[in-house]
């Protein structure tokens, strides 16, 4: 709309303000925002009249596309540098680390919030990582870094990196995009487990670093365990719940067409007296949200129940 008008008074030439937003059929308040702009970029000027005048495309960017591309250029200079300046250091930094893992130090370092990921990447590639192991209960602000985790299965898979996963059943009906990235990550190729609860939440890299929540209310920041005593530690802790725990697919695929009609109303009710959502209940039982709805309706006008809870409860006295 703007290069209309510029079009209309380069045209016209000299041109009075009042003439152009009825030749071109515009609101006043549409041309006034298309006149300022202009304006501000000098393709248009007022003579000593007050009329509009079409000013030089070319003059307009020698005056400010030129100083733009030179700053442009400025901050890609900047960003080289800086990037060669951190290629270097990081370059020294893995040659410390390496000196003081061999005498068993630099075993803990503290990541800040929204950095997790990128670096959790950076040590797969690094450090030639195979495996990931990773539990998930839930933890504020790290429970973020494990979602993401989950959701870079995909591209992790095609590293040749193996993903398992033991998530809470709790973390999964509570957190919807908990919930997304477990069933991303289990189609991806992950072998994504269910236990009703996980002591903590961990990530580990192989024998090459976890990352567990840090301590002391930092929500989102993480630490990076590194010593091999501690990583084995936590490794036999995420074994001990993988025997425990049943399959996502099991869980959210139960073979609900094999369940007579009052069986999967018992699963339901079941459910309903624990106090389950919709959501939940139509995932555990394996069926649509919707047939899970009419099922309880069903229920409700079954036992004249005032609401789902007093249903359930009526239904389970009758059992």
């Amino acid at each position: 709309m703007s290069w209309a008008v510029y079009r209309c008074i380069l045209n016209r030439g000299r041109t009075e303000v009042d003439a152009v937003p009825e030749q071109l059929g515009l609101s006043v308040p549409s041309f006034n925002e298309c006149l300022e702009r202009l304006l501000r970029l000098r393709l248009l000027h007022r003579d000593a009249k007050g009329r509009l005048v079409a000013g030089r495309p070319d003059a307009v960017a020698a005056n400010i596309v030129g100083p733009l591309e030179k700053q442009i250029m400025e901050f890609r200079d900047e960003a080289e540098r800086l990037n060669d300046d951190l290629h270097r250091l990081m370059s020294m930094y893995r040659r410390h680390r390496e000196q003081h893992m061999r005498h068993g130090s630099d075993t803990i370092g503290m990541i800040p919030e929204g950095v997790g990921i990128n670096l959790l990447v950076s040590e797969i590639a690094e450090g030639n990582v195979r495996k990931v192991l990773l539990l998930h209960a839930g933890t504020d602000g790290f429970g973020g870094l494990l979602n993401q985790v989950l959701a870079e299965t995909a591209s992790l898979s095609e590293r040749g990196v193996r993903v398992r996963a033991v998530c809470a059943a709790e973390v999964l009906d509570d957190d919807s995009a908990a919930w997304r990235c477990a069933s991303t990550a289990a189609r991806a190729g992950a072998l994504v487990r269910v236990v009703p609860q996980v002591a903590g939440s961990l990530v580990i890299l192989d024998g090459h670093a976890a990352f567990i929540p840090a301590a002391g209310g930092q929500a989102g920041s993480a630490v990076v365990v590194r010593q091999t005593t501690v990583l084995d530690m936590l490794r036999d802790a995420f074994e001990q719940h993988w025997p425990e725990a049943s399959s996502l697919e099991k869980e959210a695929e139960l073979d609900a067409e094999a369940l007579t009609n009052d069986e999967v109303k018992r699963r339901i009710l079941r459910l309903l007296v624990q106090g389950a959502r919709d959501g939940v209940i139509a995932r555990r039982v394996g069926i649509s949200v919707r047939t899970c709805r009419r099922h309880i309706a069903e229920l409700v006008e079954q036992v004249g129940a005032e609401s789902r809870l007093q249903a359930g409860f009526l239904m389970a006295g009758r059992d």
